[in-house]
């Protein structure tokens, strides 16, 4: 065995897998929306591909010390000028260093083109909250049916009803994730059973992750059309209003947050 070509072979195939599981990662949907539908592609969650891109990333991070150690000396004739003198800063390094930075304070400072590279991320993000929707509070996914139905201001013994009636199997203990993996469905589902059974007046949506959202896209959460938000933003004393900006941006310049402005909108926020 040739440890020079297994360490060169093992950094290409760990990197094909990293920027494949980073692409998936780039465009998956948030957690609250991949964990509440149980969002798969080919058969793996958000959770699985994380863990994945993670544990490829050590054995990069130790086959690339590895590969430092066995191509050091050409690593150093980079660094040498023409008199075989070490110069640290060689042209090609500060070529190197100065798209390292670029690239850094691009991306921090969202700087066009990486501020469209990251929308266009964002975009396709909760481009699939149209398709699976949101769960009605933060971490829904994680409480007990009792809490659950708490929250949602849900009597718990008809909840309890309603799933026995579906045939969902469940313990009082167990957490709506745990319920809905051990029933082969996911969160979401298990909402919806109880939506259509139990969903009481008033117009209780989920206000998570608004915040991230453009006016545009949170006028289409809360399925009305951007001029009648914006006319209801503007009763509120918001004007001015720009479909395409980040509805927290806008809120920013008023002192107010997405959860203040949904609340005097008339929408209820789980208890």
């Amino acid at each position: 065995m040739n440890i020079k070509k297994i360490t060169s072979l093992t950094m290409m195939l760990t990197m094909i897998v990293m920027v494949y599981t980073g692409i998936i990662l780039f465009i998956a949907p948030p957690g609250r929306v991949a964990n509440w539908a149980n969002w798969e592609i080919f058969g793996l969650s958000k959770l699985q591909y994380a863990q994945i891109h993670s544990t490829f990333m050590l054995l990069f991070i130790v086959f690339t010390i590895v590969h430092i150690y066995y191509n050091f000396k050409p690593i150093v004739s980079y660094m040498k000028n023409q008199t075989k003198q070490l110069v640290v800063f060689t042209k090609d390094m500060i070529v190197a260093v100065f798209l390292v930075i670029a690239f850094l304070i691009g991306t921090l400072f969202e700087i066009v083109p990486f501020s469209a590279f990251l929308n266009f991320g964002d975009g396709v993000k909760n481009s699939w909250e149209k398709e699976y929707g949101t769960a009605p509070y933060s971490h829904a996914e994680l409480s007990s049916i009792d809490k659950f139905s708490q929250k949602l201001g849900y009597d718990t013994q008809k909840v309890k009803k309603v799933l026995e009636s579906k045939n969902i199997k469940f313990r009082s203990s167990q957490s709506l994730l745990q319920i809905s993996k051990d029933n082969n469905v996911s969160p979401q589902f298990i909402y919806n059973i109880l939506k259509e059974d139990l969903d009481k007046e008033g117009k209780i949506i989920p206000l998570t992750g608004l915040g991230k959202k453009t006016v545009k896209e949170v006028a289409q959460t809360l399925n009305i059309s951007v001029k009648e938000f914006k006319s209801k933003l503007k009763a509120l004393g918001i004007e001015g209003v720009e479909e395409d900006r980040k509805f927290k941006e806008v809120l920013e310049d008023y002192d107010m947050s997405p959860m203040d402005v949904m609340e005097k909108l008339g929408y209820k926020k789980a208890k």
